[in-house]
């Protein structure tokens, strides 16, 4: 029998972690100001079009694909016709030989903002999708073209997004100035007209979290463009996600490569499932928007404030990751405390404990194979 004591008394650190923990709440960052009068420059119903024609001619968008290709040909046109400056990154992934289309545009500061835009596809025609991404980096291209940034706009077109996140990877691991990206705007399924609304993505795939600032302000932006935009998780998904970090689309990889980046998407953290027959031109217009909107008050800002590597959102209120990793242990002392006392009084007793540790160390070796296997894969 567990001594209740013993087993009371181990709860009394977790008490004194919840206590600090409350005392380690500290406000969210700011955002920075947005440039409300920059999205008048964005127009949705043109990007619906080039959606509609890039989907109606090029269908199969595979990775590594003709179809890949001719629309990876498209975007360094215009992005060359609106005054980028281009760059063809080729690599393979998957056995497919795949690239990147990156257009800059330098500023005065060195500073650098990315617009990122998946243009691949596995299914057909993915309208609302690569096809209607593809098309509002266009839109963005566009609109940049008459303005004279402070700091360098960097558009990529990114290839491989169905193997992986291939292009993502690579973008991160080979883009020129990576440490001086300040925020890495990431265009998702924009074409998508989810009833929800859409979302900010900002997870990656580790227990680090991206900035703080750069999540208010492009929440801000959305909310400029849209009624209904779908809120932060609760502080019980979050520490889920904290717990088993998985962070789907580019938005992770780039996370995992120390560059600040959300995803702004039209359907949620997962595509629209089915896919929608027609893109949302009214979706694609407002996303565009406030990824312009995000842009301009980026480039106007001296900085945008971090916040806490790790945390979790509570209310206005951030918990520190420190803190949530100080009561998660406290939480798990009582636990070891009654095992140790348990076994204890087991060996006492001269009850047989050997065959219980094999049947405990049968069930726990398949859970820690998988765990290896997906650290290794990963």
């Amino acid at each position: 029998m567990i001594e209740p004591r013993v087993y009371r008394a181990a709860f009394l650190p977790a008490v004194l972690a919840l206590v600090l923990a409350m005392f380690s709440l500290e406000p969210q960052p700011p955002g920075v100001p947005l440039d409300l009068a920059a999205d008048v420059l964005f127009q949705g119903d043109s990007a619906e079009e080039t959606a509609a024609r890039i989907a109606r001619q090029q269908p199969d968008r595979r990775p590594g694909s003709p179809g890949d290709a001719a629309v990876a040909d498209l975007v360094a046109a215009r992005f060359a016709e609106h005054g980028f400056d281009v760059a063809i990154d080729e690599f393979e992934a998957g056995g497919e030989p795949l690239v990147n289309v990156i257009g800059t545009r330098s500023g005065s500061a060195r500073e650098r903002i990315a617009v990122i835009a998946a243009r691949d596809a596995d299914s057909v025609p993915d309208l609302s999708g690569s096809a209607a991404d593809t098309a509002a980096l266009l839109e963005l291209a566009a609109a940049l073209e008459g303005r004279a940034p402070e700091k360098t706009i960097v558009l990529a077109s990114i290839d491989g997004s169905t193997v992986g996140d291939a292009g993502a990877r690579q973008f991160a691991e080979t883009v020129a100035d990576r440490e001086l990206i300040e925020a890495a705007l990431v265009l998702s399924d924009v074409g998508a007209g989810d009833p929800d609304g859409p979302r900010l993505v900002a997870w990656s795939n580790d227990s680090e979290r991206g900035s703080v600032g750069l999540d208010r302000t492009a929440g801000e932006a959305l909310r400029s463009e849209f009624e209904s935009v779908l809120g932060g998780e609760k502080a019980s998904t979050q520490l889920a996600q904290l717990a088993l970090p998985v962070g789907i689309g580019a938005q992770g990889v780039l996370l995992e490569h120390d560059i600040e980046a959300v995803r702004f998407s039209g359907s949620g953290v997962l595509p629209p499932d089915p896919e929608p027959s027609a893109a949302d031109a009214d979706r694609i217009g407002g996303i565009g928007r406030a990824v312009l909107q995000t842009v301009s008050a980026i480039d106007a800002a001296a900085s945008l404030e971090h916040g806490p590597s790790s945390y979790v959102s509570v209310g206005r209120n951030l918990v520190p990751g420190w803190a949530v990793s100080v009561l998660a242990l406290c939480l798990l002392l009582p636990a070891c405390v009654a095992s140790v006392d348990a076994f204890a009084r087991a060996r006492r007793r001269r009850e047989p404990v050997g065959r219980w540790g094999s049947w405990l160390t049968a069930r726990v070796v398949p859970f820690a194979v998988g765990l290896l296997v997906a650290l290794v894969l990963v």
